[in-house]
């Protein structure tokens, strides 16, 4: 795409300190792209020093990645390392943790022990109560500079006895979580030897999703970049503060630093009908309007269609015949959001009913990389053992032997298509059955390919999909029932903005009355897309 004259003013910009405000589909990983491109042509990254670009998730990391290549070229991974931010932290830690007391054969996060552990503690969204302070008293105990004594003095003075027994499980087995992983960089890179190392080897810093980051990992970020970093995000998509983002204190900090500023307010994206859906949910909370990059190359205008169903069961057959139309086109995309799994149980039994095969985002057996994976193991593992539990254990050794020991966002992807494998056994399915039901992908390295795909609003964010279907616009499901304050709902609202920039051509958006005999309210924001709507059903 020929760039816009905003895109060209980020792209010319000298090295330093940058901040781009970038609105969903305004073409802002393009830009990142096309800014590395210029730093190298006008030879401000001499080799061997490279552009360090960091974002959030692993397919957003794919979908990076495929920028650069397509504007720095074939040979784009000798001048520039894409790295999302856990990868790059448990890369740090591995290479340099023993210089705060960290061994080298630490356990990297895995999600499946993390949740068995929470389990075995009672941490429950039941008790909503006791798990928000489960969570908070570790993440305030280790956001921070803070070594292993300081974590736990602070979890000792909180007094929440499941906060304690499971940072002490951790410490048993040696083991670290999520949190941990960013404590232990930010304190590596905040000695002034290890900062050197990776401020001499990356002249350029650039960061996607900087509303993703906490105050923490900002300064993690500043320690690679020290004024050369070009930030990149939008305060109306932070929706990680469950995560511990902090966008209310990030984008501050940022122009504390008196950044070089550029707004990009143009759509690639998006069809002007869709455009319309997407603002006026932007409107809503102040944010950034988008206009169209060309209306012309839209030669209907788009679609927005509301589906509005008496019971799960005939929005569910209504959904899969729409969805299974559009699906002949076999190389387009469909995305199916939702705020929670529960919300599409009726909607994933028609689609196997008919046959309809889809990513499951929310599964590690359906992610395509570890798909990719297990599959090309299987045959020498199949041959290894005579029963399933000791296949699937040289499945597993095979796997991790081909994977890098810092690689942590591929370990532990892999931990969780383990766990759920396991589970397929306990379910009397063969291993091999379980392997067969794994979507495979033609192009793992696609960050969306052909097809349909069941995901998260969250799992969504820096995605795109020719048609999206919101399904659940309804109070108690968006916003989510367990957000109620005014900071919360403000989030849920930012939520629902974000399923909705996925789409492209058509976006659909689903209501129910009644879920399962419960009568069902209307969210908030339901008449904000009726509004938009082009057609009903």
């Amino acid at each position: 795409m020929a760039a816009n004259e905003k895109q060209q003013e980020l792209a010319d910009l000298p090295i330093g300190t940058v901040l781009a405000i970038a609105p969903a589909g305004c073409g802002k990983t393009e830009a990142l792209a096309m800014r590395a491109r210029a730093a190298i042509v006008r030879g401000d990254i001499a080799a061997p020093r490279k552009i360090l670009a960091i974002t959030y998730s692993n397919k957003a990391k794919s979908n990076l990645a495929a920028r650069m290549r397509t504007r720095v070229g074939p040979n784009w991974r000798a001048r520039i390392t894409v790295a999302n931010l856990h990868g790059l932290a448990a890369r740090i830690v591995k290479a340099h943790g023993e210089q705060i007391g960290v061994s080298d054969d630490i356990t990297l996060p895995e999600r499946p022990w993390i949740y068995r552990k929470h389990r075995e503690l009672g941490i429950s969204w039941k008790d909503q109560a006791a798990s928000d302070a489960f969570h908070a008293a570790l993440r305030e105990a280790k956001n921070g500079l803070f070594t292993n004594d300081d974590v736990w003095d602070h979890l000792a003075a909180t007094g929440n006895q499941q906060a304690i027994d499971y940072e002490a499980a951790l410490r048993d087995e040696g083991r670290l979580d999520f949190d941990d992983v960013i404590r232990h960089a930010a304190r590596l890179l905040d000695l002034s030897t290890v900062a050197a190392l990776y401020r001499e080897h990356f002249a350029l810093v650039l960061v996607d999703e900087v509303q993703d980051l906490s105050m923490l990992q900002l300064g993690m970020v500043e320690a690679l970049g020290h004024g050369r970093v070009t930030y990149a995000g939008d305060p109306a998509q932070g929706i990680y503060t469950f995560a511990g983002a902090q966008p209310g204190k990030v984008f501050p900090a940022i122009e504390a630093l008196s950044p070089a500023t550029v707004e990009l307010d143009v759509s690639y994206r998006s069809a002007p009908a869709v455009l319309r859906a997407v603002n006026a949910l932007a409107d809503a909370m102040g944010a950034t309007q988008l206009r169209c990059a060309d209306p012309d190359a839209w030669p209907d205008g788009g679609h927005v269609t509301g589906f509005f169903h008496d019971d799960l069961d005939d929005e569910a057959a209504t959904l899969v015949e729409v969805i299974s139309g559009l699906l002949e086109n076999q190389q387009t995309t469909v995305g199916v959001v939702f705020r929670r799994a529960t919300r599409v149980v009726a909607l994933r039994k028609r689609l196997t009913e008919a046959d309809i095969g889809f990513e499951d985002w929310t599964r590690a057996t359906h992610l395509p990389g570890t798909v990719a994976l297990l599959q090309r193991w299987w045959p020498q593992a199949s041959k290894a053992a005579e029963d399933d539990p000791g296949r699937l254990d040289e499945l597993v050794r095979l796997c991790r032997e081909a994977l890098e020991a810092d690689d942590a966002d591929s370990l532990d992807e892999l931990a969780t298509a383990v766990d759920q494998l396991e589970q397929a056994l306990a379910d009397d399915m063969t291993l091999s059955e379980a392997l067969a039901s794994c979507r495979a992908s033609a192009n793992p390295d696609a960050p969306v390919a052909a097809g349909l795909h069941l995901l998260t609003g969250h799992k969504g964010k820096g995605q795109e999909f020719d048609s999206v279907f919101i399904v659940g616009v309804e109070k108690g499901q968006i916003p989510d029932f367990r957000n109620e304050g005014p900071d919360d709902i403000d989030e849920e609202l930012r939520v629902l903005h974000v399923m909705a920039s996925r789409a492209r051509h058509r976006l659909a958006f689903t209501f129910c009355a009644t879920n399962y005999g419960r009568t069902q309210d209307r969210s908030p924001w339901l008449h904000l897309l009726e509004q938009a709507a082009t057609g009903n059903s």
